[in-house]
């Protein structure tokens, strides 16, 4: 129930997150993250300067993410996150390209701070279920109620759930969805899962 309350609100946080994206970007600092509220723009996973995404720009806006930035990780809540140290100073032509190398960034990946800390769900993976059909395909994840024991104090509640599928429509599409939580199978630890609300059909 929890879910059908969070998902249009995360959808409208989206809206905001588009509209305001650009802007936003200017209050960055050099080591790519944003002050204070300003940060529920963010990746929470990540920094503004994605290397990989820096990658996937047009030649003329790319610039040398090793020449400037040495990478490490810290522990948030149960999972690794990227940060980066700043090694080098942006020339003036360098900090335009990497103002669009942000702003494709968090266009792609819109919304994400609010989707992990406003609408976020604690993962406990010692009680939940798992349905695949034809792995790689599609997956089911839910929980049951739950009491887990951490750090002497037991917790009850209940397993956000998690629902993804990428089966084919026809020869030429097919689904690309994702619903529920953002479980990560692989974990045993507590962690915490960002909300999804993808509902959408791609050409395969």
């Amino acid at each position: 129930m929890k879910y059908f309350i969070y998902a249009p609100l995360q959808l409208v946080c989206m809206v905001l997150c588009y509209l305001t994206n650009w802007i936003v970007i200017l209050f960055g600092t050099d080591e790519g993250q944003l002050p204070g509220f300003l940060n529920l723009w963010n990746t929470w996973d990540d920094t503004l300067d994605n290397k990989t995404d820096v990658g996937r720009m047009p030649k003329f806006l790319q610039y040398d993410w090793d020449e400037h930035y040495q990478a490490y990780t810290v522990q948030l809540n149960g999972r690794k996150v990227f940060r980066e140290k700043l090694m080098k100073p942006f020339s003036t032509a360098e900090k335009v390209k990497r103002y669009f190398c942000r702003c494709h960034w968090l266009y792609r990946n819109c919304a994400y701070g609010f989707a992990y800390y406003w609408f976020g769900e604690d993962f406990f993976p010692l009680s939940y279920f798992m349905y695949l059909d034809k792995p790689g395909d599609s997956y089911l994840i839910y929980g049951n109620r739950f009491s887990y024991p951490i750090d002497g104090v037991t917790l009850y509640g209940r397993n956000p759930w998690a629902f993804k599928c990428t089966a084919s429509i026809n020869d030429n599409w097919r689904w690309e969805i994702y619903l529920g939580w953002k479980i990560q199978r692989s974990e045993l630890a507590p962690h915490r899962a960002m909300i999804a609300t993808r509902l959408w059909i791609k050409r395969r």
